[in-house]
C-alpha cells in the first residue's frame, strides 16, 4: 500500500493546530536545547493554558497539548517574552537538529547560528524539509529525519550532504550560507510539474543528483543515542514520547540544561536521580515501543494507543529486541520506517503485520484486544 497523503500542516509556536485535545502548540527549541528556566516556564504554561500534557516528537521537538482557542495569545506572548520561541516567522518554521553533545561555538553550533540568520532569505520549502548538523568526529543523527545534512569528512573538512546521497561535498564556514542555498533552490527548481516532492530522498530517488553536490564521503564513525550514561551526561526517554507538566519540573529542578535529540532521548545533567516513570536503559521494555497521540487527542485515530502501549509492556508481550510501532491510524505520523510489529487501530479495532509501516496491508485485521494479546504472544513461539 502507497503511505496516505499527509493532512494540514506541521504546526510550530506561530502556526498552532487543532488536535482532538485543543490546539497543539509545537516549540522547537534553538540549538536543540532548553536551560533549566525555560523548561520551568514551558511547564508551568502547559499547566496553566493546556491540559498539562507534552509530546516529545523524534525530530527534538516540544509540543505543548490541549490549549484553548483563547489562552493561544496568552501563551505566546509568555513564550516569547522569555525567549523560548521566536517572533520571526521563518526562524520559527525552521527545522533543525543540532547533534546532542555539540559544544558551544564550534564549529557544529556556528554553522547552526548561520542558518538561523539565513533562514529569512531561504526559498519556500515543505513544512516538514529540515536540517540536521552532525559536525562531530562521531555522528549521531545518521537516521535523523531531515533533508540537508551537516557533517565532516574524514579529514575534518565541513560537508554539507542531501539526504539520500551517500557523499556530500565540501564547504567552507566562508561559504556555508550560499553553498546551502544553491542546494535549496536545486530542490525547489527541481520539483516536477506533475509531482511535488516534499522531502530531499524522494526527490534523489527519482532525479540525476548533480556531480557536484557527490564528490566526498562523511567520516565513517557513527553512534546511536541511547538512554543510560554518556561521557558526562545522563541520556533518558519518556515512555511512549509523552511528558507530563510535573515530570518536565522534575527534569528541569535536577540538570542546568536539557538537550532534545533523536529517538525522542533527553540528554540532561549526570547528577540528575529521576524515578521509574522515566526510561534510563535501553533494556527497558517501553524503550522499544512508539505510539502517537492516540485517541482522544487525535480525531484520526480510533484506539487509545499508549494505554495499549502500557499493557503490552506489563503483559511481557514485548520481543527482545524488536520494535513495535502502535498507530491510532493508517497514516503512521510517528514513524514513518519500517517497525518489527506493527499495530494499526481501524474503527476501534486492531490491525497487525510485520516488518512494515502502518499503511502497509496487514496480517491481521479486526481483532479485539484479547485476540491482539493472543496474536502478539504466538510471536514468542
Amino acid at each position: 500500500m502507497n503511505k496516505p497523503e499527509a493532512r494540514g500542516w506541521c504546526p510550530s509556536a506561530l502556526m498552532p493546530m487543532m488536535s482532538g485535545d485543543g490546539l497543539l502548540v509545537r516549540i522547537k527549541p534553538a540549538f536543540s536545547r532548553l536551560t533549566s528556566r525555560q523548561a520551568q516556564m514551558i511547564a508551568l504554561l502547559s499547566k496553566r493554558h493546556g491540559n498539562g500534557f507534552m509530546d516529545i516528537t523524534n525530530r527534538a521537538n516540544l509540543q505543548i497539548r490541549g490549549l484553548k482557542q483563547s489562552d493561544y495569545p496568552l501563551m505566546l506572548k509568555d513564550l516569547q517574552d522569555s525567549g523560548i520561541v521566536e517572533t520571526h516567522e521563518a526562524r520559527d518554521s525552521l527545522n533543525l537538529i543540532l547533534a546532542p553533545f555539540t559544544e558551544s561555538q564550534s564549529i557544529g553550533w556556528r554553522c547552526a547560528e548561520a542558518l538561523y540568520n539565513a533562514a529569512s532569505g531561504f526559498p519556500a520549502l515543505p513544512s516538514k524539509f529540515g536540517f540536521a548538523i552532525d559536525c562531530g568526529t562521531t555522528r549521531y543523527l545518521q537516521h535523523a529525519s531531515c533533508d540537508i545534512r551537516v557533517e565532516i569528512d574524514e579529514t575534518g573538512q565541513l560537508l554539507i550532504r542531501l539526504d539520500g546521497c551517500e557523499q556530500g561535498y565540501v564547504t567552507s564556514e566562508e561559504t556555508f550560507q550560499s553553498d546551502i542555498l544553491q542546494s535549496l533552490h536545486w530542490f525547489v527548481s527541481s520539483q516536477n510539474k506533475k509531482y511535488s516532492y516534499n522531502r530531499m530522498h524522494y526527490l534523489i530517488a527519482d532525479s540525476d543528483v548533480p556531480d557536484i553536490f557527490t564528490t566526498t564521503k562523511p567520516c565513517k564513525n557513527t553512534k546511536s543515542l541511547y538512554p543510560g550514561r554518556e561521557e558526562d551526561w545522563h541520556i533518558i526517554v519518556l515512555p511512549f514520547g509523552q511528558i507530563t507538566a510535573d515530570q518536565l519540573l522534575e527534569i528541569a529542578d535536577q540538570t542546568q540544561e536539557i538537550i532534545f535529540s533523536i529517538n525522542r532521548c533527553l540528554v540532561i545533567d549526570k547528577t540528575a536521580t529521576l524515578g521509574q516513570q522515566f526510561i534510563t536503559s535501553k533494556d527497558d521494555p517501553r524503550y522499544h515501543v512508539t505510539a502517537c497521540a492516540g485517541m482522544p487527542a487525535c480525531t484520526n485515530a480510533s484506539i487509545s494507543t499508549k494505554q495499549l502501549a502500557l499493557t503490552i509492556c506489563e503483559s511481557q508481550a514485548i520481543l527482545a529486541g524488536k520494535s513495535y510501532h502502535i498507530s491510532g491510524c493508517s497514516k503512521g505520523c510517528a514513524m514513518p520506517s519500517n517497525s518489527d510489529i506493527c499495530i494499526i487501530g481501524e474503527l476501534g479495532s486492531y490491525n497487525m503485520l510485520e516488518n512494515g509501516c502502518a499503511w502497509d496491508k496487514p496480517s491481521y485485521t479486526s481483532l479485539s484486544e484479547t485476540a491482539l494479546m493472543d496474536a502478539l504472544l504466538n510471536l514468542q513461539i
